[in-house]
This record gives structure tokens, sequence and C-alpha cells, in this order.
């Protein structure tokens, strides 16, 4: 494979992204001018002919919201250099495909598309955090890298990669990719928008680590005009993702709370129909900010929705894991939030299952955990040893207790019934988004992010909230209806007739004391009378 550093005529790495990024707008100008001008340019163009920036491309997207916003730019700046992005693999010139290093699964399905790929003669390039953190993955011998920090300049790998070339782009040194480049967002409705990459902590599993890196931040203004522009551009939700949101600004001497605080008013200002939701966020960091993380959750343009991973209900897990934090601190975090919370919150969390030397009684701590708190939301993972991370020299648990450990805490979690108690409630406010559930209902969340199913012609509301009644509920979701003048009319009704009976009872009440004295007063005068004709008796003259 040649090295990115070698082929310098056709792709220097000492371009910055300025330049890079000029070369995008000049094709979008003359894309743009083609539409308008030419009939050569239109459809009797052929997309075939060889010509650069023509070739259709094929996305694919493994891992988390920080890998989709990652896909969504470098889908942006293709889309405007004039590549045709296609959702059929197989009429695609060039495959790219944006990896996640998690878990083996994840690892493992990327490596076989790839390899796919190659198979059906693609050209391919890979991008994401498998080949940033580890270089020599097999498989990836023969296919072209971008690297996560250079997002910014996928065109140019694409389009040594469709020449015949293979190149990688694996530059840490260079500076974040700027948050207002073009996007091809793969929900319309939804800007996810990165606060940072890296992180602080060194948890003895991760490799993500390897491949993001240090906490780097971006600046407050860069990520309020972000929000700004997407909304402008007609998203409804803004997602903040990081690999912990909690760390946000450390790096730069800022804070995630002063951040939201003017993320609100942003969104104040677009309206009731704007929602924020915070990402992810470790209990080390957020633990500083409880009281002005809740007072956020609390605001009406915000989810009071928190995903909190706790990975295990023992410390001395927690403590083999360099998680930086003992069970009685997430418990801390937890209690707070639900507690302060303005109309309750959800906190979603992670588990993972047989890490290296968790006992029966490590378990236990878990199950105990997971118990207390009843989780709407948590996902269960068994443990991978990720290569190179210092958990993959450690003793490994048995591989059937540890399946036998995920299936315990699987059925524990699907017993709860967190929705359950809430049937019955009405105009309740929810968000309808562009999803639409298997079973063909149009899919809203609510103010907690519950999953709220409308009836299927609820769904040309997409994009605006809604009120509506809570008719039932299964374990993940909420069936819901929409909220008629006739329910508020019953409902008015049924406060009056409540009123009512209060006063009824209180009539009832005054003529019965009313009663009571009455009867305690003939009582007395009847007393009185007979004692004075007990004495007038007595004294009365005796005639012979």
């Amino acid at each position: 494979m040649e090295d990115i550093e070698d082929i310098k005529v056709e792709l220097d790495p000492r371009l910055d992204r300025g330049s890079s990024m000029s070369r995008v707008r000049n094709r979008l100008n003359q894309r743009r001018r083609r539409k308008d001008g030419s009939k050569e340019s239109g459809e009797g163009a052929t997309k075939r002919s060889g010509v650069p920036g023509t070739e259709k491309i094929y996305a694919k997207t493994f891992g988390c919201a920080h890998n989709v916003s990652d896909s969504e730019f470098m889908q942006g700046a293709l889309d405007a250099y004039g590549y045709e992005l296609t959702n059929k693999p197989s009429d695609a010139d060039l495959w790219l495909i944006n990896s996640c290093t998690v878990k083996d699964p994840s690892q493992a399905a990327f490596v076989n598309l790839v390899e796919k790929g190659r198979r059906e003669g693609k050209a391919v390039v890979v991008a994401g955090c498998v080949p940033e953190a580890d270089r020599k993955v097999k498989g990836l011998e023969e296919v072209s890298v971008v690297g996560v920090h250079n997002i910014d300049r996928v065109v140019e790998v694409v389009e040594e990669t469709l020449k015949g070339n293979t190149v990688r782009l694996l530059d840490r040194k260079k500076k974040l990719p700027r948050l207002d480049l073009p996007k091809i967002r793969r929900d319309a409705l939804i800007e996810i928008i990165p606060l940072s990459t890296g992180c602080l902590g060194n948890c003895t599993y991760c490799k993500t680590k390897h491949a993001r890196g240090v906490l780097g931040s971006y600046a407050p203004q860069a990520i309020v005009d972000r929000a700004e522009r997407a909304i402008k551009e007609g998203c409804k939700e803004i997602w903040l993702s990081s690999e912990d949101t909690g760390a946000y600004g450390r790096d730069i001497g800022e804070t995630l709370p002063k951040l939201l605080r003017r993320l609100t008013r942003v969104l104040e200002r677009a309206g009731p129909d704007v929602m924020l939701r915070i990402g992810m966020t470790n209990p080390p960091f957020i633990l500083d900010y409880l009281d002005e993380i809740a007072e956020v959750m609390s605001h009406p343009n915000v989810y009071a929705w928190l995903h909190v991973p706790v990975q295990s209900g023992s410390d001395a897990v927690l403590k083999g894991m360099n998680r930086e934090y003992t069970v009685e601190e997430f418990e801390r975090v937890a209690d707070f939030l639900r507690r302060r919370v303005k109309g309750g919150c959800i906190i979603a969390t992670d588990i993972i299952c047989g890490f290296p030397g968790e006992t029966e009684t490590d378990f236990e701590g878990t199950m105990s955990l997971v118990r207390k708190y009843e989780f709407a939301i948590m996902n269960i993972s068994q443990f991978y040893p990720r290569p190179g991370t210092p958990a993959a020299k450690m003793k490994r648990v048995n591989t059937k207790i540890v399946k036998s450990r995920s299936r315990r805490l699987t059925r524990l979690f699907e017993s709860f019934a967190p929705y359950a108690d809430l049937v019955g409630r009405t105009s309740q406010r929810v968000w309808v988004s562009n999803e639409i559930s298997k079973s063909g209902h149009a899919v809203a969340h609510d103010k907690c992010y519950r999953k709220i199913l409308l009836p299927a012609a609820e769904s040309k509301l997409k994009g605006t909230s809604m009120l509506v009644d809570y008719v039932s509920a299964a374990r993940f979701h909420i069936v819901g209806v929409r909220s008629s003048a006739k329910s508020g009319k019953k409902a008015a009704q049924s406060s009056d007739t409540a009123a009512d009976g209060s006063k009824t009872a209180h009539r009832r009440i005054e003529e019965g004391y009313r009663m009571v004295l009455i009867s305690f007063g003939i009582l007395v005068l009847g007393a009185v009378v007979a004692i004075a004709l007990s004495v007038w008796t007595q004294r009365r003259p005796q005639f012979a």
C-alpha cells in the first residue's frame, strides 16, 4: 500500500482544510452552473464517463452518533463536489464505509463488508475508529483510509482511490475538522453536533481512545453557529455528541453548563417545536454540574433524558475497568437528576457482563443496582477483549458464565414495565419524528424521550409537536392518540363534578351541624322548662 505522503502530486498532505474545501465550493458552483445552463450536463451526461466527481458513492456507517455525524459531513462534501450518493451498493462505483471499534461484532461486520466490496470489484474507502486505532487490521491492506481527524479531506481520498491509487490519510496532528462543512443528514429533522473528540478517561477495555485520542473540544461559538444553521435548514432536534459530554471544554477553559445555556437561548428563539438532546456522559465529570444539568433538563426545549453508563454494580469491577467512579457516585447522579428534574427524567445506562475478574458477588451487585432503578433503557454487552487494551491481557471469565449472566440480566431488564403507570394520562406533549415503526405507526417522543406510537395519519405532523392521550403501554413504547376537545371537556366536567361533590358535602356537613345545634337547644330548653315546673309545683299553696 502506498502511504499518503508518497502521493505528493495528486494529494499533498500540506494542503490545509481551506484549500480542500475551496475546491469543493468551486466544484459545487460549477455543478450549479451545469444544472442551470447546459443540456450536456443534464440527464444525458453519463455518470460512468470517467469524469472526476461524477461517480456514484455508497456510504455505510457503523457505531455511535459521532460516527453518524462524521458520515454526514463526508457525504455532504462528496455531494457538494458533484458525486452522486446512492442507497444501492450494486450501483455504486465506490463504497465509503465508516467503522466502529467498540465491540468485536461491529468490527467483524465492517471488515466483512469491506471484503465483499473488494470481491465485487468496488473501489473502497474506509473511515472511522477501526483503521485509526489499529493500522494493521487484517483485511484493510489494500483499501484507502481517511482518518477521523481528516474527514474534511474525504473528497481527495475518494478522487485518488477512483484513479486506482490506494492511499492513507491518518494525521492526528491537524486541527479538528470544521463544523461549518456541508452535510447530508441521515434524518433531515436531526442535526448531530460533535462537541469534541476524544476523552480524558483511560478505561482498560476501551479501544476508542486509541482512535479518537485525548479530549479536543470545539469552541462554543462554532457549536452555537452550527445549531443555528441546522435550525434554519429545518432541523427540529439538536443532538449533542461526544465520547464524554460531561468533559466538554475542560481543555479550552469552557464548561458544559455554560454551553447548554447558550444553546437553550437559541432553541427558545426557534420555538417550542425544536428540542435539544444531551449526549452520553460518564459520572466523574457530570458530578460537578448536577444542579446546572437538572436546570437545563427541566427547560421546555430540552429532553429530560440522559445516557449515563454505569457498566457494573461492583466497585471492584469498576476499579478493574479504571472507570474513576464508584457505584455510590453513579447513584448520586441518578438520584439527584430523578429528584430535581422538573417532571422527572429517564436515565439510560450500559452494562458489561463478564469483565475479567467479575465474581458472582460482583454480578449480583449489578443485578441489585438494575432492580433498584428499573432502567427503561439499558444496553447490555458481553465483555469483548479489544486488541491492544489492558483488559485484553486480563484473565477472562468463562464464556458460558458470561453468556449466562448476560441472559439473566436481559430477563430482569425485560421484566420491567416502566411505562405502565403512565397509561391514562391526557394532554401529553410529544414531538413527531420522521420515523415510521415496523407496525406502521408514526413515531414521536415525549419530554422524557419515551417512544410514543401514534396512528399512521399523524406522520403528516412530523417536525411539530402535539398533545396526545396515553391509551396503552408495552415494554419499550407507549401508544397514544390525539387529545381531543371532547377529552378536555370530560376532564373539565370531571373537575366540575368533583367540585360540585365537594360543595354538596360541605352543605350537608353544615346542615348536620345546624341540626345538632337545634336538637341541643331543644333539649336544653326542655330541661329548663321541666326544672321550672318542678320548682313551681313544690312551692304552690296547699288548700284544705
